[in-house]
């Protein structure tokens, strides 16, 4: 009787024992379907964060080239008006710069 309980308790040892190794197997499968799945989580954040950026960048970019378009039209405008001066203004512009410079230096 001593012998039977013996084996019993060794048959419960080896079940307790396949138990806990299936639970460890188990365990690490758990953790590794998890590592995973976190890993594929991160890398769709990631994307989605990616691609947040660069919408908010173009955004950006077509406002301000928006803003500056009148800023630029202006400056356009302009500077053709400099281009635009007249004959007959460069000439009386030409003659106020030679006269002071006359007048400064006496008859160079």
């Amino acid at each position: 009787m001593a012998l039977e309980a013996i084996g019993e308790i060794k048959k419960a040892e080896a079940k307790a024992e396949a138990i806990v190794s299936e639970a460890t197997a188990k365990a690490k499968e758990i953790i590794k379907n998890a590592t995973v799945e976190a890993e594929k989580q991160y890398d769709e954040i990631l994307e989605k964060a990616k691609a947040k950026r660069m919408k908010l960048m173009q955004d950006a970019q077509t406002e301000g080239d928006k803003q500056a378009e009148p800023i630029l039209t202006k400056g356009e405008k302009e500077v053709q008006g400099i281009y635009d001066v007249s004959g007959a203004k460069k000439d009386n512009a030409i003659n106020l710069v030679v006269e002071r410079i006359v007048k400064i230096h006496g008859n160079s």
